[in-house]
């Protein structure tokens, strides 16, 4: 069966597929709640499992209304995903640690024009906790479920609907507000701009998936560095090491992905 709606969703839609998205995982916790269920488990930990299970109540819908299955979602062209992931896997490894110096100085920045409340450093230090449900969530749950629906839902109508350049921007600025706040926001919009361009080259969400949760994976060891081992870094020529490493890697990923993108019915041109 082929895939039905195509365009959907648009700007519009995709908006408020989100705010569907918070609605859902609001009225699972209110059951989960009621129910008692999970109640020995830390607060945190309840709210990632109620994170997952409001997006599956969410894609039962949409791949039904959609009438695509999952292997049409994550990697519709020809070429085995895992020979894909063979060729990509190194230069999309090599550009991570610059990203996270990126959105490292993208945090100073936002941070210094609006200082965080004692509460949301507090949000924050629990959300980037060791535990293993939060650690399991963060770096590998969360790229999936987000790169399923910014990038293999949201992205995939958007190239149909406009130039690849408009597509990725309105896709990354969906994602970035996605996160409602904006000390996520701008690492959010940085990230969905990679994670689009490498969607639009290859058309397979596992790329996207790989550098998701690579960049989650090393921002979550780096948080939770002991204080000594942390200023055992040497931080210029760490910084210095990355950007050389995420050049090299990014002009590696251009060269293998410069030649045209998989197509897809109705896409517009550039």
């Amino acid at each position: 069966m082929s895939e039905r709606h195509e365009t959907f969703p648009n700007i519009f839609e995709a908006l408020v597929l989100v705010v569907a998205l918070i609605l859902i995982e609001v009225l699972v916790a209110a059951v989960l709640g009621s129910a008692h269920l999970f109640a020995d488990l830390d607060p945190q930990d309840v709210s990632l499992i109620v994170t997952v299970a409001g997006n599956g109540v969410l894609f039962i819908g949409l791949m039904a209304y959609k009438a695509i299955g999952y292997g049409a979602l994550f990697h519709p062209t020809r070429t085995s995903a895992l020979t894909m992931l063979s060729v990509l896997a190194l230069p999309i490894a090599l550009i991570v640690p610059g990203l996270v110096v990126m959105a490292g100085a993208l945090n100073s920045i936002v941070i210094w024009l609006v200082p965080m409340s004692a509460r949301e450093i507090e949000f924050l230090q629990t959300m980037m906790s060791a535990s293993v449900v939060s650690t399991l969530f963060g770096c590998v749950a969360a790229p999936v479920l987000e790169e399923m629906l910014f990038r293999g839902v949201i992205l995939r109508s958007f190239l149909r609907q406009h130039s690849r350049t408009a597509a990725i921007l309105w896709s990354s600025a969906i994602f970035a507000i996605a996160h409602l706040n904006v000390y996520q926001a701008a690492t959010a919009l940085a990230i969905g701009i990679v994670c689009g361009w490498l969607y639009e080259r290859c058309r397979s969400l596992w790329p996207c998936i790989l550098l998701h949760a690579l960049y989650n994976s090393l921002v979550t060891v780096l948080f939770n560095l002991d204080s000594s081992d942390a200023a055992s870094i040497d931080t210029a020529g760490y910084t210095a090491i990355a950007f050389g490493a995420a050049i090299a890697g990014g002009l590696w990923l251009v060269r293998l992905l410069s030649g045209p993108a998989v197509a897809t019915s109705r896409q517009k041109a550039p």
